[in-house]
C-alpha cells in the first residue's frame, strides 16, 4: 500500500518549545483504506535527535515505522 504524509502539525508548550510532532498518514490499495494521525514524542527520538534537528523526511521515517509497530498482528 502506498501510504503518504497528508498533514504534519507541531505541538508546543507555553514556552513555545516543541512537544509532540502529529503527522497524518493516507493511503488505499484498491479497498483497502489506511488514514492514521500518528504523535512522535520525545520518548519516539533516538540518541542525538531532538525536534530541532529533524528533517521532514526524518519525521516522516519516525510516524511510519511507529504505524508499522502500531498495526503489526501481535500474537
Amino acid at each position: 500500500m502506498d501510504i503518504k504524509k497528508t498533514a504534519l502539525t507541531y505541538n508546543f508548550d507555553g514556552d513555545g518549545n516543541t512537544t509532540a510532532i502529529t503527522v497524518s498518514l493516507s493511503g488505499n490499495d484498491g479497498a483497502d483504506y489506511l488514514n492514521a494521525n500518528m504523535s512522535i514524542t520525545a520518548e519516539d527520538l533516538t540518541d542525538g535527535q531532538t525536534f530541532d534537528n529533524l528533517t521532514m523526511k526524518d519525521i516522516t521515517t519516525i510516524a511510519r515505522a511507529k504505524l508499522a509497530k502500531a498495526t503489526a498482528v501481535k500474537e
